[in-house]
């Protein structure tokens, strides 16, 4: 079934807009990648009760789905509740899962709702918001958009203690919110929460909440969705919820074809620095230490060795009647920056 859902995300992806892309955030899944990521999860049994959360034509369900059909899981019952607010892909979506519901051991949820309200309203106890989870699983590709301040996104998670600046963190840190005791997660995400102060908060919720068992990393920034022309370095990672921390494995591959792959298991030391109280997330790729593990001075901030950084007052008389930098005409928005910085 996957390989169908190929085709299909393959002949979505060039009928679909840019701006529409953009506008939603939304990159979905390529085949390869979804099957890699299914495999990240180790084996499991009983009942599963899988979330995917910007489930999009369905291609992670069903990459986890093909692998439960195959043997790769000995769960007796599979149901997935599949968030996907796009009516353009539901019928896409409602097809692919309808095909595995011919055992009478799965179920499917669509659900045409918006999964951040819906996931806040649940822990808040809502009396008209029935509960979504606990899930043993969830398997996510989050939209890649920025949350407004002041947006009711971002009223709604600090409701319930969840600061994200934008969509993906949310999906990630409301999945943990949801997810049963030892519950396993894996999803594809842009690598920029590993550091900056933006995604302190997020950071400390995971790794608070959730051990870090995995990280995938790829050489190329353009592969991992390079149908949608997507510049982006994408990380995928795999946590367990409630579970305790040990060593992780970073994987990496060049690209999505994985024919490269290559494991180093580190130490959880060498993934987060124990005296960093930012909690940056590293992705040592060899066993030998690099100049930052050496050298703890590297690790100052700019603060700490009583240095300020000021790019000074943008003035008039700096910018010259067409712009040098991009040759239209002045003032362009986009380089004063670098104008002024001359």
């Amino acid at each position: 079934m996957l390989s169908t859902v190929e085709q299909k995300r393959l002949l979505l992806s060039k009928n679909t807009e840019a701006t529409k892309k953009s506008l939603l955030g939304q990159f979905l899944t390529p085949e390869r990648t979804a099957a890699f990521m299914a495999s990240l999860f180790p084996d499991g049994e009983g009942n599963c009760r899988l979330l995917d959360a910007g489930a999009g034509i369905g291609s992670l369900s069903a990459a986890f789905l093909d692998r439960w059909r195959s043997g790769g899981f000995r769960f007796k019952r599979v149901s997935v509740d599949a968030f996907e607010l796009d009516s353009a892909l539901i019928e896409h979506l409602t097809h692919i899962l309808d095909s595995y519901n011919n055992r009478g051991d799965f179920v499917a949820n669509i659900r045409q709702e918006d999964f951040i309200h819906i996931a806040v309203e649940s822990l808040t106890g809502d009396l008209f918001s029935p509960p979504i989870g606990p899930y043993t699983h969830a398997i996510l590709n989050p939209p890649y958009k920025k949350i407004n301040s002041q947006s009711a996104h971002r009223t709604a998670l600090r409701r319930v203690g969840i600061e994200a600046v934008n969509l993906y963190s949310a999906f990630v840190a409301l999945a943990v919110a949801h997810a049963a005791p030892g519950a396993q997660i894996v999803a594809i995400i842009p690598r920029s929460f590993c550091n900056g102060p933006y995604y302190r908060p997020f950071r400390n919720f995971i790794l608070d909440h959730a051990a870090l068992c995995h990280m995938h990393l790829f050489e190329s920034r353009s592969k991992a969705f390079k149908d949608d022309d997507v510049l982006q370095e994408n990380i995928i990672i795999r946590l367990e919820c409630g579970g305790r921390q040990g060593s992780v494995t970073v994987s990496t591959s060049s690209d999505d074809s994985f024919s490269d792959l290559s494991y180093h298991e580190h130490p959880f030391d060498r993934i987060v620095f124990p005296d960093d109280t930012e909690r940056f997330i590293h992705a040592p790729t060899s066993a030998e230490q690099n100049a930052i593990e050496l050298s703890p001075a590297i690790r100052c901030t700019l603060a700490d060795i009583g240095i300020k950084v000021s790019t000074g007052p943008v003035v008039d008389f700096r910018l010259k009647s067409t712009c040098a930098t991009c040759q239209v005409r002045a003032p362009c928005p986009y380089c004063i920056p670098a104008i002024s910085a001359k």
